[in-house]
């Protein structure tokens, strides 16, 4: 049962009506059925930007996905009104899927906190998924061959973010009239391919300033995978 309390927080963090809060997780709960409806109560709220995981109980805290992440989540809603910052939108990006959306929004508090490096490493995170998205889309996944290009079996792991621009470039021509704009996204992605390895690797690699950041132009990265993706979309059989 949907909990009261999680209706009257979404209710006053949203400003929604609890008829359309309802009406919008019972849609949700579709695509996560094997959640508890709390659960899914905090997806939507992720979706929203915000989160009522403070109200969920342990085993339904349980039941999300490692990804859930809360103490960046109370630190914000902790500040006070004067020490509170408007959220710059550093990347724009919306996806179906809150998960992708709750990462993206990570990357705009990150951005306007300061905390720099890890929004570059965030950035990094983003990009290496949305480019794996775009191997599964184009390469049908009922051929083995098409899996061992992002995953790979004999491990079962994964495969690193160089072995997914490598597979990519390697199969550019297979993208047609799009090679020449995954191209162009593959070269912007190297920066993040190597930068990111250093700054979540070595103590000497930080993020200093926005300009820093700002000068990898992410978002023109991030607008030339929408396209790649609007392109594929329409290519692929109904």
């Amino acid at each position: 049962m949907l909990s009261p309390e999680i209706i009257e927080l979404l209710r006053k963090k949203t400003g929604k009506e609890e008829s359309t809060i309802r009406k919008d997780i019972s849609i949700l709960r579709r695509k996560y059925g094997k959640l508890p409806i709390n659960a899914v109560a905090q997806l939507y709220a992720l979706e929203n930007g915000t989160s009522v995981l403070t109200k969920l109980s342990k085993s339904e805290r349980e039941s999300l996905p490692n990804v859930e992440i809360e103490k960046p989540v109370r630190v914000v809603h902790k500040t006070t009104r004067s020490s509170k910052k408007t959220l710059v939108e550093f990347v724009r990006y919306h996806s179906d899927n809150p998960f992708v959306n709750a990462h993206v929004l990570e990357i705009n508090k990150a951005y306007t906190y300061g905390c720099l490096t890890a929004a570059f490493i965030l950035c990094r995170k983003v990009l290496e998924n949305l480019l794996t998205d775009i191997v599964k889309r184009k390469y049908p996944q009922n051929k083995l061959e098409n899996i061992e290009l992002y995953f790979d079996t004999g491990r079962r792991r994964t495969r690193d973010f160089s072995e997914i621009l490598s597979n990519l470039r390697k199969r550019a021509s297979d993208f047609g009239p799009d090679k020449g704009l995954l191209e162009r996204i593959l070269g912007r992605a190297d920066q993040f391919k190597d930068d990111a390895n250093d700054k979540a690797h070595s103590w000497y690699h930080i993020v200093k300033s926005r300009k820093e950041l700002e000068d990898t132009n992410f978002q023109d990265i991030i607008e030339m995978i929408v396209r790649l993706e609007k392109s594929l979309e329409a290519s692929s059989p109904t």
